[in-house]
């Protein structure tokens, strides 16, 4: 595609009606109950369509969402996330969601740590697999009742398990959020991972006092026998946690800069060698055929993207558009004017990223709402796009796990209604506002970064402003040393004569 401005009817803001539709659409899809893949595939659809009226030329138009579609800030994620979802298929087909609820129950130490325990084990589960939804289904279906039975409030269980699945989802290399975190600003996987670990590992530390601390503070009011208890810890099985090594060779694996892809796959031909003579694994379990057609972990695993990888292709139609005929970049000139200093270029992107997230709840959506302005913003005043990436990931759980409009406060409810369902005395939870306050982890880890916004903690330039501050630093060194050099001189002169 060439450089030509793409024209449309009205001026170059006339291509912001379809993305504006597109964030009403997906907003009020999420109000009706409809925060649907499939929802959205049809609002997105519809914008494009819009998009293609609006533009002077219908041809040049659908050049551009090709184009757009086609870039590496799309491509690059799509081909992560099928290998995740392989990866991730292997891992809950073995069996080490039972490992970690085993170790759950066994290093219960009292209520209140028990519940610091559940984000614990929630939070290496999805760390794993790099997904939050799985882990408060995989671990709230043992540990939300067990967690109950031993005297601890269910609002704080259920806050505990949302927060570790938030953890993990905001660190775990093959997470979605992570991907598009890094595909959005343009920069790659294993930096954003490294440099937000110090900022996670902290949030977790307060979060796990704070959950901690809410589990001794909080009853269940809940008593139940000893033959009622054994049918919970019978699920578990501690065998499964072997699987926690595939896991962590993904994840060194990526800190040392290995490509993301290359560590899934070598994470899931070690998870299938060590699965199959373990028994955690067959290979019908892994895929098999059936007269359907085909099945098993890797199928499953790669299915589970597919709605989000559609959705993401229709997003770059309605984005790029927008981008092509110049309209965000004169938007940014209008917001970099009230911008004077890096840390209000950070704290500005720390609320963009908020707003978008509050309004669509979706860890994917929401970013690539926000990405554009974030990652023009940070350009702008030189800020690190990898610190621009760990913003965008982190602040959006802070909504994204906790409106309820947002699908993981709802999965959370289902979890605990299936947990009602199986044990009688288990109570379920059919208001997620009331969750809110409990589900620690996701405002924790966005005030972390608020704080390294206004006070600057970890602010770094990007290597080409540094590059630039070096050589005017070094030009600057030079000026002085070679007039001190002729200052000398002269004085020399001055004293011979």
């Amino acid at each position: 595609m060439n450089n030509e401005v793409l024209s449309f009817r009205g001026g170059k803001y006339t291509s912001l009606i379809p993305f504006l539709l597109m964030v009403a659409g997906l907003l009020g899809c999420s109000a009706m109950g409809l925060a649907a893949m499939e929802a959205f595939w049809v609002v997105a659809c519809v914008c494009i369509m819009l998009g293609m009226v609006l533009a002077s030329d219908s041809a040049k138009y659908f050049d551009a969402i090709i184009h757009g579609a086609a870039s590496p800030l799309y491509i690059t994620p799509i081909f992560c996330w099928i290998f995740a979802g392989m990866f991730a298929g292997i891992l809950k087909a073995s069996g080490l969601g039972n490992g970690l609820v085993w170790m759950g129950l066994t290093f219960n130490i009292g209520k209140g740590f028990f519940a610091g325990i559940t984000f614990l084990v929630a939070a290496i589960y999805s760390t794993s697999n790099g997904s939050g939804s799985s882990a408060i289904v995989t671990i709230g279906a043992l540990l939300y009742p067990a967690g109950v039975a031993l005297g601890v409030n269910p609002l704080v269980m259920a806050g505990a398990i949302v927060s570790g699945g938030a953890f993990g989802d905001n660190l775990a290399p093959v997470s979605d959020s992570t991907i598009v975190a890094a595909a959005t600003m343009g920069v790659d996987i294993p930096g954003v991972v490294k440099t937000r670990l110090p900022y996670t590992l902290v949030a977790g530390g307060i979060s796990f006092c704070l959950i901690t601390a809410l589990g001794f503070i909080l009853d269940s009011g809940v008593s139940i026998s000893a033959e009622q208890y054994a049918l919970i810890t019978g699920q578990a099985d501690p065998k499964g946690l072997i699987m926690l090594v595939p896991a962590i060779l993904v994840i060194v694996l990526a800190f040392r800069g290995i490509n993301l892809i290359l560590c899934m796959s070598m994470g899931g031909v070690l998870a299938v060698i060590m699965g199959i003579p373990s028994g955690l694994l067959t290979w019908s379990a892994i895929i098999h055929v059936t007269d359907s057609g085909i099945g098993g972990a890797l199928i499953e695993g790669i299915s589970g993207f597919i709605g989000l990888i559609v959705f993401i292709i229709l997003s770059a139609a309605v984005i790029q558009p927008m981008i092509s005929s110049g309209a965000v970049g004169s938007l940014l000139g209008k917001i970099k004017r009230f911008i004077k200093t890096p840390r209000q270029a950070e704290v500005t992107n720390w609320f963009v990223i908020a707003l978008s997230a509050f309004g669509l709840c979706n860890n994917v959506t929401s970013q690539i709402v926000a990405g554009p302005i974030m990652k023009g913003i940070a350009e702008e005043y030189h800020i690190s796009l990898y610190r621009a990436a760990n913003f965008s990931d982190s602040v959006q759980a802070m909504f994204g796990y906790t409106m309820p409009w947002g699908g993981q406060s709802i999965l959370m409810c289902a979890t605990a209604a299936a947990a009602a369902a199986t044990y009688s005395w288990c109570p379920s939870i059919t208001n997620p506002l009331a969750m809110i306050p409990f589900t620690v982890h996701a405002f924790v880890i966005a005030l972390v970064f608020l704080f390294s916004a206004v006070t600057g903690v970890g602010r770094k330039l990007d290597e080409k402003a540094e590059d630039a501050v070096g050589y005017v630093k070094k030009n600057m060194e030079e000026n002085v040393e070679e007039t001190l050099a002729e200052t000398t001189a002269e004085t020399i002169i001055e004293t011979i004569a």
